[in-house]
């Protein structure tokens, strides 16, 4: 298979965009591209470091120019020399003047260009800003998505959500990959987590792994495990703050269950590992997860996952007797949906569990793995250079 010259233009490239950054890395890394970044200027960069080349185009200045609403002359200029020989323009998201910028560069010198728009056409991300995202596809959006050679997208719910705004377009669906993880040391990491946090090695696990957000939904996810109560259960909630902080969450949990349910804040590498390996099964009530990167790393670690309706990767795992043979997915976002789930996971045996889990291990290792992931993207990027 042949290699074509790719770059990847985003906005702000940095680990606190959580999924988008992870996604632009696992596409620069699949085509050996480099990143060029239009960047707000409003922090340092100096701690980010590893990972693919990263060129930082400054947008200080203005405040349209800052949230690259607007192009001033001197960041186009200094984009267009970091393409260098690239002939292939891989644009994430929308609605800012990067992709149009990409649309017309492309045009102007004869090169290609995706359009990956991570969600951003779904309709729930719609109705922020909404007046604002519909006069700009209305406006520009449809001509950009023609114009690209392909629209990539990371599910088919998530291709099936965008419908309406594809006209001609040429979409494709690729699922972004996780990586296998390792069992080697998994009982140590498991004992280790487990004794850390007080949980005994008999007690069941259930795992909430996201940003402390209210999309993300923690403070439902902690009131729906206390009312279904599974016996001999514990929560866990892993992740970062976000427009919740861990203590606010925190104070959501009631006394009774302060044994029960542990905010441990956000984790990440070997640590994170281990709450994985830790848990017997992950919940997720978010309303909205165009990929959902933790969900699908809990499939990777064999464990049963229950999932909102809002998961689009979930539309895509496996399915048994029309239930989700890799765990449970919700049919609506009430509490009494996520507690009936949260009961059937407490009552259900050992055997049962290892089964569901082993169904959701077997599909990530196959249809999430990296070499699918890049495997697809050389062979759509080679074949369109020789149309």
């Amino acid at each position: 298979m042949g290699r074509v010259d790719a770059v990847n233009v985003c906005l702000v490239h940095h680990p606190m965009y959580g999924g988008m950054h992870r996604a632009v890395c696992d596409f620069a890394n699949a085509l050996h591209a480099p990143i060029v970044s239009f960047d707000d200027g409003r922090r340092r960069r100096d701690g980010v470091s590893g990972g693919p080349v990263v060129h930082r185009i400054d947008c200080k200045g203005g405040v349209l120019t800052r949230e690259c609403h607007v192009l001033s002359p001197r960041m186009a200029t200094e984009a267009v020399n970091r393409l260098g020989a690239a002939t292939l323009l891989v644009v994430h998201s929308l609605f800012r003047a990067h992709a149009l910028w990409a649309m017309r560069i492309a045009a102007a010198t004869h090169r290609r260009y995706w359009a990956v728009p991570h969600g951003c056409l779904d309709p729930w991300g719609l109705r922020r800003r909404s007046l604002a995202k519909h006069l700009w596809l209305l406006a520009w959006g449809r001509a950009y998505l023609e114009s690209a050679e392909a629209v990539v997208f990371s599910t088919r719910r998530e291709q099936e959500k965008a419908r309406a705004w594809l006209g001609g377009s040429r979409p494709m669906v690729v699922h972004w990959p996780v990586e296998v993880p390792d069992f080697h040391a998994a009982d140590r990491e498991r004992a280790d987590f487990r004794r850390r946090y007080g949980i005994p090695e008999s007690a069941r696990v259930l795992l909430y792994v996201g940003r402390l957000h209210t999309m993300k939904r923690p403070t439902e996810t902690i009131a729906a495990f206390c009312e279904a109560n599974p016996a001999h259960t514990h929560l866990v909630v892993v992740g970062m703050d976000g427009d919740l902080t861990a203590n606010a969450v925190r104070r959501h949990v009631p006394e009774k269950f302060a044994h029960r349910v542990h905010v441990v804040g956000g984790l990440s590498g070997h640590l994170l590992g281990a709450a994985y390996h830790a848990a017997n099964g992950y919940i997720s009530l978010s309303y909205r997860e165009n990929f959902g990167y933790a969900a699908a790393e809990a499939l990777a670690f064999g464990l049963p996952v229950i999932l909102s309706p809002g998961h689009d990767l979930a539309y895509d795992m496996p399915m048994q007797s029309e239930t989700l043979a890799c765990g449970w997915l919700l049919p609506d976002d009430s509490r009494p949906a996520a507690v009936d789930a949260i009961r059937m996971f407490g009552e259900a045996g050992e055997s049962t569990l290892r089964t569901i889990g082993d169904t959701g291990r077997r599909w990530s290792s196959d249809s999430l793995s990296f070499q699918r992931f890049q495997d697809v993207l050389s062979d759509t990027a080679c074949r369109g250079s020789r149309r």
